[in-house]
């Protein structure tokens, strides 16, 4: 059993990096489906994974750096998208805090007899 649940979180992986790639490749064309497949790469490889973390990391530093930037155009551009993704990450940090349900169950009041 524990061979099998690692095998498909593998190809889990496996699968959700090759959406996370082709969804960046397909993304350049002018049809939207390439986010769709980014997401759902994302959600497939999880918040968790270690490669996905190094990635944001870099994006993050990448960001900030060209927010400093002594180009104007791209200085701009770069505080906007940091501004949105602050959004982003606001809205759903409020929506898994009003989603989150407890783990354990309520204990039951047992009846005297």
């Amino acid at each position: 059993m524990a061979m099998i649940r690692q095998a498909l979180r593998t190809l889990r992986l496996i699968v959700g990096w090759i959406c996370i790639i082709g969804g960046l490749i397909v993304s350049i064309s002018p049809i939207p489906f390439g986010f769709v497949i980014v997401i759902a790469g994302i959600i497939l490889v999880g918040p968790r994974d270690r490669g996905l973390r190094i990635v944001r990391a870099w994006w993050n530093r990448a960001i900030r750096s060209l927010a400093s930037s002594s180009v104007p155009l791209v200085s701009a551009l770069a505080k906007r998208i940091i501004t949105f993704q602050s959004s982003i990450e606001m809205r759903i940090h409020q929506w898994t805090a009003t989603r989150t349900t407890p783990r354990i169950a309520p204990q039951r009041a047992v009846a005297e007899e």
